[in-house]
């Protein structure tokens, strides 16, 4: 071959190799772009629900103060002990700091206006002069049982206030809800077309087996990669260590449903999740991303693992419309304080705890979530020790199975767990490890793990 089609020919694969590269370079700067997206949208909605929340705990704190100081002159009037004034006497510089507060929080977000807010500072003004002072002064006035009258009047309509507000605010928290799952999959199918698109033109180009199957291949660990930042988030908890794992199927290119989370709520307290998502894909991705930030939402506002697993039982079935899809998952809660967790299992087996060299298996206390809009969880609590060591597992390990198809099931778990390592991250490491021998080398579904130690030191192993 002449020299210069040689030259021709490397000028050719120099070129093809640039333009390959920069639409490979494009598809990467596109992942990164629709993660970043993501996050800040995600960020963005949850700031909302954070306020939200934040003012209707404000606006409780008004209401039950005015309950306080009206509770304490009923008391007063029936006994005539002044004991029942104390809430009374304390409670008014706290109305006044509380109802400024509640203002400042909820007038941005145009739940409640400055007259609202006026109007119930000057309801609270008139029961305080026109009620509770006089009758303080002089229980046994002719027109007491009028002021009384009157009290239960202005008591009303401050009630009406603030129900009408509190309504306002949960169905602002409802639409933050909704905003939130639809800004998911705006992102993700929006995102997932420009990736596709990029994808087409790499096939066009290099028309051959191989390049496809590349280009493929790196679609699927674009998504894996957005499907890993919702699953594994983990923060530092008080009084533990944890160990983690995520194992993507090897024989499956889909992107599954499996997840965990670990999300510490205050100087004692922290959010424990793992979840099993039905389905794959994309869509498995979304729900995803919708089961975990619902349940750190309603972790905010109820401390009992049962009540938040039967508001987010209704909140999935009303919010994902294919009746098939349905959801497995374990919410606990850690108190380093008390050294206890509290937590509910929906259809989730896979939680053990290994004391000593003892191990067991946590109940599971409701059906799984998606089933029936109506379902009642219970909840248990459980003192911890230090040495205890809690592993929580989606089905791919329980469901690891030998050349002859037997299942590694709770009790061949039970024994890995009971003859671990008792460092968290190195327990983690030898399950997955046990799981891809019993398989053969390989994963055939994914795997999710948990393992944390209590003991004292709260540290977390990245």
């Amino acid at each position: 071959m002449p020299e210069s089609n040689n030259t021709d020919i490397q000028k050719a694969n120099v070129r093809g190799a640039l333009v390959l590269g920069a639409l490979l370079a494009a598809i990467l700067a596109i992942a990164v772009g629709i993660a970043l997206r993501i996050y800040t949208q995600l960020d963005n909605a949850q700031s909302v629900q954070r306020v939200l929340v934040q003012a209707q705990q404000e606006l409780d704190d008004v209401v039950r103060i005015q309950l306080d100081q009206e509770t304490g002159l009923r008391g007063y009037l029936a006994s005539g002990a002044t004991l029942f004034l104390q809430p009374y006497e304390q409670g008014n510089d706290d109305y006044d700091r509380a109802i400024a507060q509640f203002q400042v929080t909820a007038e941005p977000l145009g739940i409640a206006s400055a007259s609202a807010t006026k109007e119930m500072r000057a309801l609270h003004e008139a029961w305080e002069r026109e009620v509770a002072r006089p009758l303080i002064s002089h229980p046994h006035a002719k027109d007491a049982l009028t002021r009384e009258t009157l009290g239960k009047v202005l008591v009303d309509q401050l009630r009406g206030d603030t129900t009408r507000i509190n309504d306002l605010i949960q169905g602002r928290l409802n639409s933050a809800q909704d905003e939130l799952k639809r800004r998911i999959n705006e992102a993700l199918f929006g995102g997932l077309a420009s990736v596709l698109v990029f994808g087409l033109v790499c096939i066009v180009f290099v028309s051959s087996r191989h390049q496809m199957q590349a280009l493929i291949d790196r679609e699927r660990e674009i998504v894996e990669t957005l499907q890993g930042a919702f699953s594994t988030d983990v923060d530092v908890l008080p009084g533990a260590r944890i160990g983690r794992a995520y194992i993507s199927a090897d024989a499956d290119a889909a992107v599954g449903g499996d997840l965990y989370d670990v999300r510490r709520l205050d100087a004692s307290r922290g959010l424990v999740v793992m979840a099993d998502v039905s389905g794959k894909g994309i869509q498995a991705a979304v729900n995803t991303a919708f089961v975990k930030y619902s349940i750190r939402m309603l972790a905010r506002s109820h401390a009992d693992p049962a009540e938040i697993l039967e508001q987010f039982n209704r909140a999935f079935v009303d919010t994902v419309s294919d009746p098939n899809l349905f959801v497995v998952v374990f919410v606990g809660l850690l108190d380093a304080n008390r050294r206890e967790l509290t937590y509910a299992s929906a259809g989730h087996g896979g939680a053990y705890l290994r004391r000593g060299s003892s191990v067991s298996k946590f109940d599971v206390t409701g059906p799984i979530v998606g089933i029936d809009p109506v379902v009642a969880y219970g909840s248990r609590t459980l003192a911890l020790s230090h040495g205890d060591l809690i592993l929580l597992a989606t089905d791919g390990l329980t469901e690891a199975r030998n050349r002859a198809g037997e299942m590694l099931d709770d009790d061949g778990t039970m024994e890995l767990l009971r003859s671990s390592k008792t460092d968290p991250q190195e327990c983690a490491d030898d399950l997955v490890a046990a799981a891809r021998d019993r398989n053969g080398g390989t994963l055939h579904d994914d795997l999710a793990l948990l393992v944390i130690a209590i003991d004292g030191n709260g540290s977390t192993r990245e």
